[in-house]
């Protein structure tokens, strides 16, 4: 018969391959669609960074972690000290995951940066110039990344990636309230 202790250590042992799973494909299924839930209904297109990807994973990673840990350590203190550090940065690596997007509204852009808590929200008026990069690899011409330079100093460079589905929008709006946009070929 088994002890009451091994049926512990089973259960997470279980949930924490569940976890370890889950790391793999639970910021695509599930992280972004929560996102989107919570953003405002004004939205016209919204997008997150291959970073919010990375930081849910390991998130769910480590917490898978702190479960192994409670199943396996015998020392109480050793063992609530290193799943409770665990748990922590699980979570604060999760918050991180499900704080980084951006999206367009009529009215402006509103960027949350990967590791980065408050997002800050831009009229299209504060736009000064969007530059698109593109480059040339096997004889094809793509969109490599994208600045934007506002008219307080502040750069915010982008990957291609979800932004090329609103960059058009971006670009029209800049340039109807008086901004430039220019296109960088780089070889």
């Amino acid at each position: 018969m088994y002890d009451f202790i091994d049926q512990k250590r089973i259960v997470y042992i279980t949930f924490a391959v569940i976890l370890f799973i889950s790391a793999l494909f639970a910021p695509v299924a599930f992280f972004y669609p929560i996102k989107t839930m919570f953003i405002t209904p004004d939205a016209l297109a919204i997008g997150t960074s291959s970073m919010s990807l990375l930081t849910g994973g390991i998130g769910l990673a480590l917490m898978a972690g702190g479960l192994i840990v409670l199943a396996m350590l015998e020392q109480r203190l050793k063992k609530y000290g290193f799943a409770f550090a665990l748990f922590v940065s699980g979570i604060i690596a999760l918050s991180f995951s499900l704080t980084d997007y951006y999206y367009i509204t009529a009215d402006g852009f509103v960027y949350n940066a990967p590791l980065s808590i408050t997002s800050e929200k831009y009229g299209w008026t504060d736009f000064e110039k969007v530059e698109e990069r593109i480059v040339k690899e096997n004889g094809m011409t793509k969109i490599d990344s994208f600045s934007f330079h506002l008219k307080n100093g502040t750069v915010i460079d982008m990957p291609a990636g979800a932004i090329l589905t609103m960059s058009g929008s971006i670009i029209n709006n800049v340039q109807a309230s008086g901004g430039v946009h220019e296109r960088i070929t780089e070889e």
